[in-house]
């Protein structure tokens, strides 16, 4: 039998690159208050870390948009330079992720939180990193085996362990709604759109594992933040 040399052909659908660039949106008006809108005049808080995590974190969700286009319009060399370069990128999200989280800890202790509180603060932020890590290395060893499907969703789920980070900051500056609130309802929607993803793959019979996984995560996650008083 001969493998198919571009499985994507068959077996990705057509518009998740155009349904992913709905993130797009959604994270410029969530950074246009506090950081795109300073341009180039930023505040003090605004750090050299604190750019390169933003230059990072746009360069991931331009990537993660674009390489399903580029299956999309059978651009298969495109997609494997991209993914190569996704990987590049990945050691240093993780590095400056990590940053970030140390910068918010260190901001709780001076603004007089107690270190307990102060590392419960950043429990969410925590959970979702490692969480989108463990999908990612899922996601290259997926692909590798040149199993198509589970990468896909994979990747999938990734979109929507970023999604908070979009929606959060754009119900809190655009709408005034407080940091735990907005966190909750973006827990539930991901809860919600996993629910919908599980429910479409069972009606037409595929394995609907890794959404499965992902939801059982997420109620995990989110079982623990309640327990600690949904701290943000």
């Amino acid at each position: 039998m001969t493998l198919n040399p571009h499985p994507f052909r068959v077996r990705h659908p057509r518009n998740l690159g155009h349904v992913l660039a709905v993130l797009l949106p959604i994270f410029i008006a969530g950074f246009w208050i506090p950081y795109l809108s300073e341009f180039p005049h930023f505040d003090q808080s605004i750090t050299a870390a604190v750019h390169m995590h933003a230059a990072l974190l746009f360069s991931f969700l331009g990537l993660l948009i674009i390489q399903p286009l580029a299956i999309r319009y059978q651009a298969f060399s495109s997609h494997r330079i991209l993914g190569k370069l996704s990987n590049a990128l990945m050691p240093f999200i993780f590095v400056f992720s990590v940053a970030m989280l140390w910068k918010e800890y260190q901001e709780h202790l001076a603004a007089g939180a107690t270190m307990h509180a102060a590392r419960n603060a950043e429990f969410l932020s925590t959970a979702q990193l490692l969480l989108f890590g463990s999908l990612y290395a899922v996601a290259i060893v997926a692909i590798r085996r040149r199993d198509v499907a589970t990468h896909m969703r994979c990747m999938i789920c990734i979109a929507l362990v970023l999604l908070p980070a979009g929606l959060a900051r754009t119900m809190g500056y655009w709408f005034h709604v407080r940091q735990a609130s907005s966190q909750t309802v973006c827990l539930g929607l991901i809860d919600a759109v996993l629910l919908a993803l599980i429910a479409f793959d069972r009606h037409r019979r595929l394995a609907a594992r890794p959404y499965i996984l992902v939801l059982l995560a997420y109620i995990a996650i989110e079982a623990f933040w309640i327990t600690l008083g949904r701290p943000v």
